[in-house]
């Protein structure tokens, strides 16, 4: 907090003139000559004038010479000290002090969105498992029972970095079909549709940490053994990016699904 200033204070004017301008005219400013070489001959030492006199062509090749070489070197002496005034500014604004680097510490509600629900949103209800579940709209259906074959239509994004889609079956029109308790499906899959009517929509979300135990494989080879699996080229590629990188934090693999139980066949 500065202290506020006095109502008639007064501040020299601020030049208008650019940078480069007042560089210029400081650099090209004249230099004035030493003493030792303006001075008239009338007000030199006895003792220099008792000296031999040198030839009037020596003398003044020699004085000439001399002046110039003092000349030049109070110019550019005179030049340095000016241009370091001029640009100690810039370089004291130029070295900002780094900012401390901060702590990498892991987000402990950033794979739960019961942290961040907006007004209205239904709340998620976490499982034995860890997997969350909520119910967007409740079936009036029959509940299907292990050995039943389900017809699921989904959404999937990859929620916990960047909120990619990985597939909608709206768009793709191809439901995921599966038999309970076969080993079809990922886990969070099995587990969220035994509790489901036929008709209703549930929202899963799969919490980064636990993501290779509730859905899909590190393996690659291993990964699409169980369903659902994207049908896209991009679907699969965004899937695969946070499943494969190994420098992003456990929370950026957290999962979102919204399914929707369409049919029961016996």
């Amino acid at each position: 907090i500065t202290a506020p200033r006095a109502a008639n204070a007064t501040h020299p004017p601020r030049s208008t003139q650019p940078f480069a301008a007042i560089m210029n005219t400081l650099m090209r400013a004249p230099v004035v000559a030493p003493a030792s070489c303006a001075a008239p001959a009338h007000r030199r030492s006895s003792a220099a004038l008792s000296r031999p006199a040198k030839t009037p062509m020596a003398s003044s090749r020699s004085t000439t010479t001399t002046c110039a070489s003092r000349s030049e070197t109070a110019s550019t002496s005179r030049r340095a000290h000016l241009a370091s005034i001029a640009l100690a500014p810039l370089a004291a604004g130029m070295l900002v002090p780094a900012a401390p680097a901060l702590a990498d510490t892991e987000c402990t509600e950033c794979s739960n969105s019961n942290s961040s629900l907006a007004p209205g949103d239904v709340p998620f209800v976490q499982s034995p498992s860890g997997a969350r579940f909520a119910d967007l709209r409740v079936g009036d259906g029959a509940t299907p029972t292990p050995g039943q074959t389900v017809v699921i239509e989904w959404v999937g994004y990859t929620a916990g970095y960047q909120a990619k889609k990985i597939e909608s079956t709206r768009e793709t029109d191809t439901p995921f079909v599966f038999t309970i308790g076969k080993g079809q499906a990922i886990p969070a899959f099995e587990e969220a549709v035994l509790e489901m009517r036929q008709g209703g929509i549930r929202r899963i979300e799969i919490p980064g940490e636990l993501e290779e135990k509730l859905a899909y494989s590190r393996d690659p080879a291993q990964r699409y053994t169980v369903g659902p699996v994207p049908t896209t080229f991009g679907g699969k590629r965004a899937l695969d990016f946070v499943l494969d990188n190994k420098t992003l934090k456990d929370f950026n693999r957290t999962l979102l699904f919204d399914i929707r139980l369409s049919n029961i066949r016996k």
